[in-house]
This record gives C-alpha cells, structure tokens and sequence, in this order.
C-alpha cells in the first residue's frame, strides 16, 4: 500500500490527475475522463486519462483518451465535456492551449474529438479549432478562457466557458446547432472573484444552477433562465469548503436514473513541502448526488448510495447521552465509513471526531463541530508528522444553535477526510499520517453533555 493513497476514492495507475472531465454514460457504462500527466506526478504535458464504471464504484482503467498534438502546435489537453452528438457520435470538446500566442491566459482555443468506437479511441478532426476569441469581437477580452461545459436544450447545444473580464470572474454562454459552429450570446453571470473555471450549468425542477470554481471554495448559483437565455440569481451557497485544501473543479453528469451527479478533484496541496510520498499526486472525491432544496432553492448534496455495497465489519452505538470526555468508539482503520445523529435543542457545546489518531495521540485529525461559534473545523494541527505537511485549520461556517439535530456523515480514507452535514453543507481536507498505528477513532465532547440519537460505523473496501 503506497502512502496515503486511498483505496476506495478514484486514483490513477500513477502520477499526475487533477480535474475531472468528459462526464457522461453511455451503453451501460460510465466515462470518467480526467486531467493527466502520464510523464510524472508534478502538472505537466495535460492528456485526458480514461476509465468507466457499470456500478459507480468499481472502476476499469483504459488507455489514455486524449494527448496532445504536438504537430499542431498544442501543449496541454485542458478541461471540457463529453456528450452524445445528435447522430449518436461521442465527442469530447475540451480548451486546447499551446505556447507563444496559444497560451493559456490569452490564446486559449476550443477543440473536439469524436469517437468511432464506443469512446475507446479519439480523433480530432481537421475543423479543430471550433472556437477562438475572434467569438467575441473586438471590444470583449476574456483571459483565462477555459473549460467548456455542454449540454442540449431542445433543438439546440449551449455551451458555458468561464474565464476572466476586467479582472472579474465571468460564465459565458454560447450555442450551436451541431457542435462545430458556435455563436457568443451574452455573459451569462459575473462574480467578484478575479477568475471561474470549471462552471457547470444545468437544470434542476425548473432552475437553473451555475457551479463554478474561483480559485478559493467552490460555490453555487441558483436562478431562473427563460427562453432568452438571462440568468437571474436567486440563490448562492459553497459547494464544498475544502477549496484548493481538499475540493476543487468539480463536473456534474446526468445519470440514466434521472440524478445529477458531480465528482470534484482533491487536490495535495497540503503535502506542502512534504517528501515522504511520491509517485501519485490528485484523488476524485466519492460521487455526489446533487439535488434542489423545494422551500430554500439550496443544494442537497450527499454521496450516492451505491458505495453502501463496499461496507463490512458493521458497529453502532444505540441512543445515549454522552458525557464531557473522550469515548474510544469500537471501531478503527483509515477506510471507514460513519453515520451519526445528535440532538442540539439549543446546546451551545463542541463536539465531534477524532480519526487517524496514534495510540498516544501524537498523530490525530479532529472534527468539531462548535455550535457556539457557527462553525465546523477540521483541525489538522497534528494530523500528520510529517514536517512539510499543511496543519492549518479548515473553517466552514454553519449555525447550528437553531437546529434540533445534526446528521453528521463522514468519510476517511488514508490521506481524505470527507464530511456531509445534514445533506447541505459539505468540507473535504487532505492530512497525511504517517504512523502505521493512527487508525483509531474517538468521540470527544465538551460541556455540556450531548445525546446522541444513534451512530453506524463500518470499515470499507477497496475498489480495485
């Protein structure tokens, strides 16, 4: 077993993999494509790595989709789509950046593939590329122009890149009767943050939903988008809180069941200058369902069920009032899966889990939940003795002195701490023990006493 690399989160054979791409299912299959550098475990020389799914869980490795053409002066394969075109050819259409003035701040250019064997194999035809900056005229300049998310709507494709107008955020809309052509409509939305990549855009109900990555957390809109193609925000929310710490640059699919499911990139960025692992870098998060809120228009976001097949060694604990101190739950290991209820009714007390923790506590990772101050903190101060790993702590906002209960569900996996609370706020973060023995799992609890109203813990299995 490689250090800190997880057994049941999607990883590559080997080196480089960051943001997901090319998202879709097809003749029983699920595609994940992703960011690649097949030559080492630093970014470098992008291609899109390849592997599908019949389960969601078990993944197949296939060789590599995309590469660059060199001969045509490309560099890197960037982020972009999959979709079915409308003679059910699979195409991919991803950012294309060479060097000179291809670069990716302000030469970017837009390409397809197309695949002639149930996406196996790819080829890119002589019309690449199928957009460019001339879309814009002369008096719009966007930088960092990047990331096509494509998706049909009626007789027509539209197409949403992000980048970065006058040093503001931006998504832009366009549309296209057959892929190849495209017309610039409008900017779609404008933030505050200087760039967005990575934006989604789909329907849920009758709103539309804009996900975006801005180098930070990544965040959420929700509005309305009628026949003319404006979007109205209504509503805004992060995604995960883990940012460039633990979630980045997520991409949704729709699945053959109807559920909007979205995969995002945990970045190790907090190996910092540690050395003791190598030879991997990038992990996919466990797959989300995405679904929209009735009353608030806010996201419910959850793991999907299917991963509930890799549980064993099950444990719970019945209904109990819990008091101040320590609690050594019965079950321990760096692939563990726990679901947990508290009751709240107005207590302003901290609480919550420590995991990966050495039997002397010199090693630990905690997850507390202080409903005094309005936050959840992943707290990785001694998460790891590695002398260059980050140690600093993970903050998500969340009142809780309103609520009656919190359901907690958490998922660890080697080097991955990720954490769903009451199907509405997630946070994902990277910490890297090093000691063989930081498997076990504690409950802690400050003053004053906390009933729990139940808890399931199991052990999980690999995937490969």
């Amino acid at each position: 077993m490689t250090l800190g690399k997880p057994i049941y989160h999607f990883t590559p054979p080997a080196n480089w993999m960051n943001d997901p791409n090319g998202l879709v299912y097809h003749e029983g299959q699920y595609h994940l494509f992703y960011q690649y550098n097949p030559h080492g475990d630093q970014w470098g020389t992008i291609h899109w790595g390849h592997a599908v799914s019949t389960d969601l869980v078990h993944w197949q490795h296939l060789p590599i989709a995309l590469a660059p053409s060199t001969e045509l002066g490309e560099v890197h394969c960037y982020s972009g789509c999959a979709v079915i075109d409308d003679q059910g050819v699979p195409t991919l259409l991803y950012t294309s950046i060479g060097e000179g003035e291809r670069n990716a701040e302000t030469g970017a250019e837009h390409w397809m593939a197309t695949s002639p064997d149930g996406l196996r194999t790819w080829v890119k035809p002589e019309a690449n590329p199928v957009l460019t900056s001339v879309i814009h005229g002369k008096d719009l300049i966007v930088r960092d122009w990047r990331d096509p998310y494509v998706w049909k709507e009626e007789d027509r494709w539209l197409m949403v890149l992000g980048g970065s107008v006058q040093g503001k955020g931006n998504a832009l809309l366009y549309e296209s009767a057959n892929l190849r052509e495209w017309t610039f409509l409008h900017v779609l939305h404008t933030g505050e943050e200087t760039l967005w990549e990575c934006p989604n855009a789909f329907r849920l109900q009758d709103k539309m939903v804009l996900i975006y990555s801005p180098s930070d957390k990544v965040k959420y809109l929700v509005g309305s988008m009628g026949e003319d193609l404006r979007f109205v925000k209504e509503q805004e929310g992060v995604v995960d809180h883990g940012g460039w710490e633990g979630y980045y640059a997520p991409q949704s699919m729709l699945a053959p069941d109807g559920r909007r499911i979205l995969w995002g990139w945990l970045p190790d960025n907090a190996r910092g200058e540690m050395t003791e692992i190598q030879g991997w870098s990038g992990v996919q998060s466990i797959p989300r369902t995405v679904e929209l809120h009735p009353a608030k228009y806010t996201l419910i976001i959850k793991p999907v069920a299917e991963l509930q097949v890799l549980r064993e060694n099950p444990f719970e604990l019945p209904k109990t009032v819990l008091p101040q101190g320590e609690h050594e739950l019965g079950i321990q290991g760096k692939a563990v899966e726990i679901k947990a209820e508290f009751e709240l009714t107005g207590s302003e007390t901290s609480f919550g889990f420590e995991v990966f923790r050495s039997p002397d506590g010199e090693e630990q990772t905690t997850l507390k939940f202080d409903v005094a101050r309005g936050q959840i903190v992943l707290d990785r101060s001694r998460s790891s003795q590695a002398a260059g790993a980050h140690t600093w702590e993970l903050v998500a906002p969340y009142e809780m002195r309103h609520l009656e209960q919190l359901r907690v569900h958490l998922f660890i996996d080697h080097s991955i701490v990720e954490v769903f609370v009451n199907d509405e706020l997630c946070l994902t973060g990277r910490v890297y023990p090093l000691r063989e023995d930081s498997e076990s799992i504690r409950l802690f609890i400050q003053e004053p006493n906390v009933t729990m109203k139940s808890l399931s813990a199991w052990n999980l299995r690999g995937i490969w």
